[in-house]
């Protein structure tokens, strides 16, 4: 089983999913989880030329997080598909 990272260390061109957030039940965390961080789902880097904000692609909408904020979302890496 892959060990979890927070968001803000994920890797450009590797796929992710969601694995949680570091407090679950924080008002961000479900700040969060309405905007579709959601366990299982997958996120990646969007192809953009910024790092903080940091741009993630997750169903479908590209969302700008700061890094201190990218670093409540826990993620796993998944394998190529």
């Amino acid at each position: 089983m892959a060990s979890t990272k927070n968001l803000a260390e994920i890797s450009k061109g590797k796929s992710y999913e969601v694995a949680g957030f570091t407090s679950e039940t924080s008002d961000y965390a479900e700040k969060l989880y309405k905007m579709g961080f959601v366990k299982g789902t997958p996120v990646e880097l969007a192809p953009v030329k910024i790092s903080d904000p940091m741009v993630v692609q997750i169903r479908g909408s590209r969302i700008a997080l700061r890094k201190k904020e990218a670093q409540e979302i826990l993620v796993r890496e998944v394998g190529d598909a």
